[in-house]
C-alpha cells in the first residue's frame, strides 16, 4: 500500500508540472501578444504638452509642440537658438535628425482689446535654412499675407559650423549685438544673409505684388495693384533704378 502511495503522489507530481508547464507556456503568449498588441494601440484621445516621432535609430522625425514647450532649431546635429517663434508649432526633421521646416502659428486677443495673430510654413533643405516659406499675420486689422523665396548659405561647410557654434555660445553668454555680428562676419554668407529671389502677397497696406530678383537679391521686376485699383509693371536695373513701366508716366 505504501508503494502504490507513492507512485500515485509522483503520477500527481509529474502532471501537475506538466498542467503548469503548459499554462505557463499559455500565459507566456497572452503576454506576446499583449506586448504586440500595446505597440498598435488605439486611442480615441492622447492629451499631450509635447509629442515627439522619432525613427528606429533614435533620430527625430517630427515634434508637435505647445506655444510654452517649443523645440530649439537642429542644424547639422548641433542644437541653435530659435528666432521669433513664440507660437504652437510642428515640426519636421529629416533622416539625419536635422530640422528641415515646419509650422509655426499663434493668435491672441489681449487685455487691452488689441490683437495679432500670425501662421508661417516654412520648409528647409538639407544644407540650407528655409528657401520657401508661406507667411500670412493680421496685426489689429491690418493683414498681410506672403509667399516667398529665398536663396540660403550654406549651413554644412566646416566654417559655418564653427560660427553657428561660436554665435550660439555667445547667445547663452547674453553676448552684445556688436560682438554677435562679429562673429558673423566671419562667414560673409551670413553676413550677407538670405537673398529673397521672389515675393507674391500683399502687405499691411493693402497693395498685392509679385517681386521678381536677381541671384544678389536685387528686385528687378515688380507688378502690383494698389487699393485704389492703380497697377503698374517695373523693370529696374541693379540699383532700383526703374528702367522701364507700364502703364508709362508722363
Amino acid at each position: 500500500m505504501h508503494t502504490k502511495s507513492i507512485r500515485r503522489e509522483l503520477r500527481f507530481l509529474r502532471y501537475y508540472a506538466l498542467a503548469t508547464t503548459l499554462l505557463s507556456g499559455i500565459a507566456l503568449l497572452g503576454a506576446a501578444g499583449a506586448i504586440h498588441e500595446a505597440g498598435n494601440a488605439t486611442f480615441d484621445t492622447i492629451t499631450a504638452h509635447r509629442l515627439v516621432i522619432r525613427d528606429n535609430e533614435d533620430k527625430l522625425a517630427m515634434v508637435l509642440a505647445n506655444h510654452d514647450n517649443p523645440m530649439p532649431g537642429i542644424w547639422a546635429g548641433m542644437r541653435t537658438y530659435r528666432h521669433g517663434g513664440g507660437g504652437n508649432e510642428i515640426i519636421f526633421y529629416d533622416e539625419m535628425g536635422d530640422e528641415q521646416g515646419g509650422f509655426v502659428w499663434s493668435g491672441l486677443v489681449h487685455a487691452n482689446g488689441t490683437y495679432d495673430s500670425g501662421l508661417v510654413n516654412s520648409y528647409d533643405s538639407v544644407t540650407t535654412d528655409q528657401l520657401l516659406q508661406v507667411h500670412d499675420g493680421n496685426n489689429n486689422g491690418r493683414t498681410f499675407s506672403y509667399v516667398t523665396g529665398w536663396n540660403e548659405p550654406n549651413i554644412r561647410t566646416p566654417l559655418a559650423l564653427q560660427v553657428l557654434h561660436d554665435y550660439e555660445s555667445a547667445i547663452y553668454r547674453h553676448a552684445s549685438q556688436q560682438q554677435l555680428q562679429a562673429i558673423v562676419e566671419r562667414y560673409p554668407a551670413f553676413a550677407q544673409g538670405p537673398v529673397t529671389r521672389y515675393l507674391v502677397g500683399y502687405d499691411k497696406t493693402n497693395t498685392s505684388q509679385v517681386m521678381l530678383a536677381d541671384a544678389q537679391g536685387h528686385p528687378r521686376i515688380k507688378m502690383f495693384v494698389r487699393p485704389d485699383g492703380t497697377a503698374a509693371l517695373q523693370f529696374l536695373d541693379a540699383s532700383g533704378t526703374v528702367m522701364a513701366q507700364y502703364p508709362r508716366t508722363h
